[in-house]
């Protein structure tokens, strides 16, 4: 062997560890107990043992991955959405459900392909208050209420010109207006509908007419951090392309919303 084939011969021996293990970690079946960390987040995350089931996103990611050829488990830890990425991001937990894209999430997740395009945001008001909101102009001047640590349009964020008050949760968002420590909450429309139901406000709140529809699709994502994350985004990927084939997707949405 000449000089210059025995110095390419040794170059790919050195790279081929690093090549071959993450090849490996791709192709590799999906195995053991994976951790999925996400917020109670009804219809889409249900609380730990509601009686109508796990929630929307939550049966769709079980019954993907089993498609895809996952065979452990999945264990579900409920905590607060901002403590969910935190334990992506040090990849103490293997993925979340029901997460939109940002280039600060970015750092730390690898995404799933899109398995629900878009979402639309409804807007709540005290009965009462004399508001009506109909265009993202008349947000101008008002208290938003939020929920920490998720991505809200920038469009609405610009109207309230940081008059932005945090709640911990969607729940505690929507209580912040009813309770008059905010003029509006952002919802989305599900979930949103879900909790003013569940908090019993349906006739102490006043949906606005007011409506944005943000056309940003939502992901499964996996921890980067976490050594099993390259197979079962694999095994996801493959199980929702079987979903969206079938309409499996569609039908897990029906049986919660009715």
């Amino acid at each position: 062997m000449d000089t210059r084939r025995r110095l390419l011969a040794l170059g790919a021996a050195a790279l081929a560890p690093g090549w071959a293990s993450a090849d490996t970690a791709a192709s590799a079946p999906s195995s053991g107990t994976l951790l999925l960390v996400n917020t109670v987040y009804p219809p889409l995350v249900n609380p730990q043992g509601h009686p109508s089931g796990e929630g929307v996103d939550i049966e769709i990611a079980r019954e993907a991955l089993k498609r895809g050829g996952h065979t452990g488990g999945i264990e579900i830890q409920w905590v607060p959405w901002k403590r969910a990425l935190f334990m992506l991001e040090r990849g103490t937990a293997d993925f979340t459900t029901t997460v939109n894209y940002s280039p600060e999430r970015d750092r730390f997740l690898r995404w799933s392909s899109s398995y629900r395009a878009g979402k639309n945001y409804h807007f709540y008001t005290r009965a009462g208050s004399g508001l009506k909101l109909e265009k993202l102009q008349d947000l101008h001047g008002l208290r938003l209420a939020v929920s920490a640590g998720y991505i809200y349009p920038k469009a609405v964020l610009e109207q309230v010109d940081g008059h932005v008050e945090y709640a911990r949760d969607v729940g505690t968002a929507v209580q912040l207006v009813e309770r008059e420590r905010a003029d509006v909450v952002i919802v989305t429309a599900l979930v949103g509908l879900w909790e003013v139901r569940h908090l019993g406000l349906v006739s102490r709140l006043d949906r606005q007419p007011l409506q944005y529809f943000n056309p940003e699709p939502t992901f499964m994502g996996f921890s980067k951090n976490s050594p099993r994350s390259m197979a079962a985004l694999a095994a996801m990927d493959a199980g929702l392309a079987s979903m969206q084939r079938d309409g499996s997707i569609t039908r897990i949405e029906k049986h919660y919303v009715r």
